[in-house]
């Protein structure tokens, strides 16, 4: 695979920019999106200078609606540009997500054939297509279309010649085997059919897409759906996302707290038509809405707006609530008519209040008379939508409030318009952070609406986002220092998941977690270890054994778990030095850029002659109660020489206590 080469902008990247560009008008955001696809590009096979067989496997990271599907494009014009034969564009099983990138290629690509999904079933129109190469194929993860496409490449046979780019949107999501965790060799369908398209054609990238890719970085070293490097997208200017709801700063004028309990109450019952009222954190989330369209419409003129409620996968529960807030909407109707009544004397207080709280975030706001007037005139057209698997409704802004009530459908992959308001109570057991993160459908280019956006849900769930919030900047600025090669493993902060286990070979997966200490097998005792010996001499002499620890940083414990050597006739799988590096930068990076701090503890003469378990400990007794649980202790205990060896030093690491793990792969699967 040819690492760096001159990637040129012929005239398909040239009028695939134009296109682009119309809707992208911030400054430098073109030329980044450029500068990505590029990138990918030059780490990608070189279809002019590759032999006859070669791949590569390649990961675009990206933010939650960032753009990512801008870079796809741009890179889909760059190949046609660069010697690819064929570019095969894999996306969602959703028909409105398929048809929304399936369009967008279309119409970026003109001097290109882009072919559906539905279009290989003309076997003499596909052969006559696809005679005139480069050519782009989107089609979507559905298992009986990518055995079409498979089945009639194969009938032709010639197209294994072709250097193809296979770009995999939320490659996370379908791709990967989902009987991996059974580890009786079963493979999923959609994984077998992709895996057999990259296998027919030896010359080719394989790029995956995905926000998320925690499953990706947890697949066995050399596996092939585990990225060999990694592209980072960053978000342009207007971006908000994990920092402006979660972050560190807590920006949190955007989160409005809900009581747990009341999730529970827009669940399903056991009745044959349950029937629920919309609970109070929802009328205030609705009314947040309703008052911040209204401002923005008063201000701007002519805009309609977005309302989310994601608390249920369940379609059941979308329907009751969709009733549910219909009747609420109808009661502020009813309100408005009879300015008399209890009920629209709660309805101007809770406006009020809505009004009131936007003070703090949207300036220049018009009087709340005006607002009042305004809502009693368009609140007559709300428009109220379930959106799942069973509704063919679409997502559409058709009036000034549009409310939109579902669970995955409205998820992962989707852009809802113009989102200012959310309510969110997605309540798992034990979440999967990849999952929850794809929920986050408040995230993305919302600028110039920021001041009218709130986010509704309980403080249990917010806490949540932002340990994914800390996990997921741990993993790009670990990424960021190592996009070439393997990357070792991910921070997870417990009770959240990484991922979902069934795409996981438990066999293969380490974990270090916080509280808990490593230590290898045993060291290294032979001759040829003298000088490590002698270099651990040298740099611990000012380390006094009757001190229970000594300060010092983690960038010195780095060093020293780097320089042990341990035995290697024992096995060893914890105790790997590259991934107890990465979990110390993972700390690090999570409790802050100047966070440095670490302790060692340091014990000479000892007499240890036996081989231990990983995570046995080298350890008295009364060692750990005597050290700092606040930061990394690395414990080294100088054991004397005998008959059985030379002396050395043996390492064991405690991690800071605390609700987290750092997961990884150690080995690939037998």
């Amino acid at each position: 695979m040819t690492t760096s080469r001159s990637i040129i902008r012929g005239i398909n990247t040239s009028e695939a920019f134009k296109i682009i560009s119309k809707d992208i008008v911030l400054p430098g955001s073109m030329e980044s999106i450029e500068n990505k696809a590029k990138t990918i590009l030059e780490r990608s096979i070189d279809p002019k200078d590759s032999p006859k067989a070669d791949e590569s496997n390649g990961l675009l990271y990206g933010l939650i609606q960032s753009g990512k599907t801008s870079i796809i494009t741009i890179t889909t014009a760059l190949a046609t540009d660069n010697g690819f034969d064929f570019i095969l564009i894999l996306t969602s099983d959703i028909n409105l997500l398929y048809e929304q990138t399936k369009e967008r290629i279309k119409e970026a690509l003109r001097g290109v054939q882009v072919l559906g999904k539905d279009d290989c079933r003309d076997k003499n129109r596909f052969e006559t297509v696809i005679k005139n190469t480069p050519f782009v194929i989107v089609c979507s993860k559905n298992v009986n279309r990518l055995n079409d496409l498979y089945d009639t490449l194969r009938a032709l046979r010639y197209p294994r010649q072709f250097a193809t780019l296979i770009i995999d949107d939320e490659a996370d999501q379908a791709s990967l085997n989902t009987y991996t965790n059974k580890g009786n060799g079963e493979i999923s369908r959609i994984n077998a059919v992709i895996s057999n398209l990259r296998r027919f054609f030896p010359l080719n990238t394989y790029l995956q897409v995905t926000a998320t890719p925690q499953a990706l970085f947890l697949q066995s070293p050399n596996h092939r759906y585990r990225p060999s490097f990694t592209v980072l997208s960053d978000p342009g200017e207007g971006y908000i996302g994990g920092n402006d709801f979660f972050g560190e700063k807590e920006h949190h004028n955007f989160l409005r707290d809900v009581n747990i309990n009341e999730v529970n109450l827009l669940q399903s019952t056991n009745q044959p038509s349950p029937t629920v009222d919309v609970p109070e954190g929802l009328k205030k989330a609705l009314i947040a809405f309703i008052v911040g369209a209204t401002i923005k419409e008063i201000k701007n003129g002519g805009g309609n707006y977005s309302f989310l409620c994601h608390v249920s996968m369940k379609r059941l529960n979308h329907n009751i609530i969709v009733v549910a807030i219909n009747r609420y909407i109808q009661t502020l109707i009813d309100a408005f008519k009879d300015e008399n009544s209890s009920k629209y004397r709660d309805v101007l207080s809770r406006i009020s209040a809505a009004y009131a709280d936007f003070k703090s975030t949207e300036g220049n706001l018009p009087s709340i008379e005006d607002v009042i007037i305004r809502i009693r005139f368009f609140v007559g057209g709300t428009n109220v939508k379930e959106i799942n698997s069973e509704t063919s409704e679409e997502i559409k802004l058709e009036a000034l409030y549009n409310i939109f009530v579902g669970g995955n459908k409205l998820g992962r992959g989707v852009t809802i318009k113009n989102l200012i308001v959310s309510y969110y109570g997605r309540n798992p057991k034990k979440p999967n952070s990849d999952t929850v993160l794809q929920h986050a459908r408040m995230y993305g280019y919302r600028q110039k609406n920021r001041g009218v956006t709130r986010l509704f849900l309980p403080e249990q769930l917010a806490n949540n986002y932002k340990e994914i919030h800390h996990m997921e900047v741990a993993l790009r600025e670990l990424v960021n220092k190592h996009p070439e090669g393997k990357f070792e493993g991910l921070y997870i902060s417990s009770p959240l998941n990484a991922t979902r286990g069934n795409v996981l070979d438990p066999e293969t997966i380490g974990m270090y977690m916080g509280g808990k200490y490593y230590n290898p097998r045993f060291p290294l005792r032979k001759e040829s270890a003298k000088q490590i010996t002698e270099w651990f001499d040298n740099k611990l002499q000012l380390y006094d054994d009757k001190l229970p620890f000594h300060i010092t940083s983690i960038d010195m414990i780095k060093e020293l778990i780097l320089k042990s050597e341990s035995d290697s006739e024992f096995d060893s799988e914890l105790w790997n030095k590259k991934n107890l590096v990465t979990a110390l930068d993972a700390y690090k990076s999570i409790k802050g850029k100047d966070f440095n701090t670490a302790y060692i503890r340091v014990k000479r003469n000892r007499g240890l002659e036996t081989p231990r378990r990983e995570t046995q400990g080298i350890h008295d007794s009364d060692e750990i109660k005597e050290v700092p649980k606040d930061a990394p202790v690395l414990f080294l205990h100088r054991i004397n020489e005998s008959k059985n060896g030379i002396a050395a030093w043996w390492p064991m690491l405690l991690f800071p206590e605390g609700n987290y793990i750092f997961a990884f792969s150690f080995r690939d699967a037998s």
